[in-house]
């Protein structure tokens, strides 16, 4: 990358995240969009609306634009079976990729792209923002400030109705790979210096449902440091829900909203033995939107600061806990995930 305060980024996919990310990027001294690839049509437009550019600029082909543009930057939000072909392009070519969660749709693929980043000396991340919003990081730090004591015990509930199934409804399993990565990055970013032990997983299709494959998940996991952790997450609940809940040797903390996009929560606090109380924790937590505040810390990290959460190989840790799950699921039996010999990649900093 040339001048590290300025970034030439290309895009990958112009659908809705996509705009989203433009939305906030177009703010960023440091951003500029140099070009789009879209196999539509209609995203080629969207492309030449939301980004400004000639038709020049817009491409159906990624590998003529990596040629042509030579982009620092590659913002890639495309289904996630085209990922792993699509971010090995943009590595080859000596660009950052910026890669929609799941990384890709298989650990080994993962693995191979983290370590081909490595060769290259550019940096893969995934797009995992949801552990900015502001109620996880006030969660994070009531955990921090130590006032619930050691938290052994956690349940944690958020479904939605999703009928519109979109590109997801034939997808083998849509609240794994779409949804639970993002509650799983969390409970890292909320627990942290706990490590996933293994995790038991059952995911279904209720009757009402439109999505061929498991929409609706529930599953224990244990972390390490007799932290146990029980969940569920879907798109096809009838209506909202969202609760997290956590008992530590002090006291409990419940939290209640809409969903884990919504910042808008009712917290209590019980000390232990107890009663539940209305009380405020994210009073010293300034609101803030987390793609803005991700996309600061993804600059940051180019231009050659600390190593944040969702790099490539940080990220491993959350992948291997949905590849975990979707195993369980499978085989009906929990799986190791720390000390899981397949995964030890993902987890070689924390033991040493």
């Amino acid at each position: 990358m040339g001048d590290a305060t300025m970034l030439r980024c290309l895009t990958v996919g112009m659908g809705g995240v996509s705009r989203v990310m433009h939305s906030h990027l177009k703010a960023k001294p440091w951003f500029q969009c140099v070009g789009v690839v879209d196999v539509s049509d209609a995203g080629l437009a969207a492309g030449r609306q939301v980004a400004g550019l000639p038709d020049t600029a817009l491409f159906k082909d990624l590998g003529r634009a990596l040629a042509e543009l030579k982009p620092d930057a590659v913002l890639i939000n495309t289904p996630s079976e085209l990922h792993f072909a699509q971010a090995k392009q943009c590595l080859e070519a000596g660009c950052h990729p910026l890669v929609a969660k799941p990384v890709t749709n298989d650990f080994g693929q993962a693995v191979e792209l983290i370590e081909l980043a490595a060769a290259k000396g550019v940096k893969l991340c995934v797009a995992q923002q949801i552990r900015y919003n502001r109620h996880y990081a006030a969660v994070a730090d009531y955990v921090k400030s130590g006032a619930l004591g050691s938290v052994e015990a956690a349940w944690f509930m958020n479904s939605k109705p999703r009928p519109n199934v979109g590109n997801l409804g034939k997808m083998l399993q849509p609240t794994l790979y779409e949804n639970a990565c993002h509650h799983f990055d969390t409970f890292l970013s909320v627990f942290a210096g706990h490590d996933p032990e293994w995790v038991s997983c059952d995911g279904f299709v209720p009757s009402w449902s439109k999505y061929a494959g498991p929409c609706m998940v529930n599953a224990l996991v244990r972390f390490s440091g007799n932290l146990h952790l029980s969940y569920h997450g879907g798109f096809s609940s009838q209506a909202p829900m969202y609760e997290f809940r956590l008992d530590g040797s002090r006291g409990s903390l419940k939290c209640r909203g809409l969903h884990m996009s919504n910042d808008t929560m009712d917290y209590e606090v019980a000390t232990a033995l107890g009663q539940f109380a209305a009380q405020r924790i994210d009073e010293q937590t300034p609101p803030r939107d987390p793609w803005a505040v991700f996309l600061d810390v993804w600059h940051d990290y180019l231009s050659g600061g600390g190593e944040p959460p969702f790099s490539g190989r940080q990220n491993l840790k959350v992948f291997a806990m949905v590849t975990a799950a979707i195993e369980s699921v499978t085989t009906g039996k929990p799986v190791e995930v720390a000390g899981n010999p397949k995964y030890a990649v993902a987890f070689e900093r924390s033991r040493s």
